[in-house]
């Protein structure tokens, strides 16, 4: 339904964000925003779904609105990382609530990294007015992830051949048939934006290569700056039907010079799938 379709802070929370799988997703606001993005999608992940299983929220009530809420957020900070020390990356989602009486919450995350070292947090403010819909709020992450993460660490390249997956949120699984496609072409994905993505894996997109767009509606901003800002070129493909797919192996093979190995792919593919297509055909 389009219940929990609609506003920025949803677009940026909902869509992009809490694929994220290493990560504590925190909203800095009252406890409906954050039910309202809780177990509505599928972006499944291999660390046992721990960015499905849990939701954050610091639970604003009326006499924070009126007080400010920044100490409650603090509190909130500290007692969630308490709560799963194993996991030392957090996301804060602001919303209209505390957009509104202005909580300095890049001022918070600063104090809370200051304390903590071993912990790092990104802010996206993308209260739910900050844009038309539910695209305003794709675009505000895109680019707050780029302003504040990208380029903050250094990855181990292992391939002559490095890519980012970007607009893919691993929706039941899907992007895992992609990135063993990749993988089999001997490709390294450095990151996926951000289906079964972690955190400081998306902190080094700026050493792909190629940047392989699934979703442009929701991610071309950023695989655009990373066009502008470090010279990476952007790729669109599609991962949906036989033709599609084939066409964008392809393509990803003639970028690096590598079409044969796209080509044994395809042809291993087609043979397992065909017969099973053609069954339909006949019935």
């Amino acid at each position: 339904g389009s219940r929990e379709r609609g506003c920025a802070y949803c677009g940026a929370k909902h869509v992009i964000g809490t694929p994220m799988k290493d990560v504590i997703h925190i909203s800095h606001g009252p406890v409906g925003c954050t039910y309202d993005t809780w177990q509505t999608k599928r972006y499944i992940s291999d660390n046992d779904n721990f960015q499905l299983k849990y939701t954050y929220a610091t639970d604003v009530k009326e006499k924070h609105i009126v007080f400010g809420a920044e100490k409650l957020l603090k509190q909130n900070i500290l007692e969630a990382f308490k709560a799963f020390p194993q996991i030392k990356r957090m996301t804060i989602y602001q919303t209209c609530a505390t957009a509104l009486i202005g909580d300095d919450i890049n001022a918070i995350a600063g104090e809370v990294m200051e304390e903590m070292p071993e912990v790092d947090i990104f802010v996206c403010n993308s209260p739910g007015f900050a844009g038309p819909s539910q695209s305003g709020g794709h675009h505000k992450i895109n680019i707050a992830w780029i302003n504040q993460k990208v380029g903050t660490v250094e990855p181990e390249i292992t391939s002559d051949y490095v890519m980012n997956y970007v607009g893919e949120y691993n929706i039941q699984g899907d992007q895992e048939v992609m990135t063993d496609y990749f993988k089999r072409m001997g490709i390294q994905v450095l990151s996926t934006f951000t289906g079964n993505g972690s955190y400081d894996g998306l902190r080094a997109m700026h050493k792909a290569q190629l940047n392989v767009l699934e979703c442009a509606r929701s991610a071309e901003y950023i695989a655009n700056e990373l066009r502008v800002r470090y010279d990476i070129p952007r790729l669109d493909i599609d991962g949906f039907g036989f033709k599609p797919l084939a066409d964008s192996l392809r393509k990803i093979g003639m970028f690096f010079g590598i079409e044969d190995r796209a080509k044994a792919v395809i042809d291993e593919e087609v043979a397992r799938w065909q017969p099973e297509l053609d069954w339909y055909k006949e019935s």
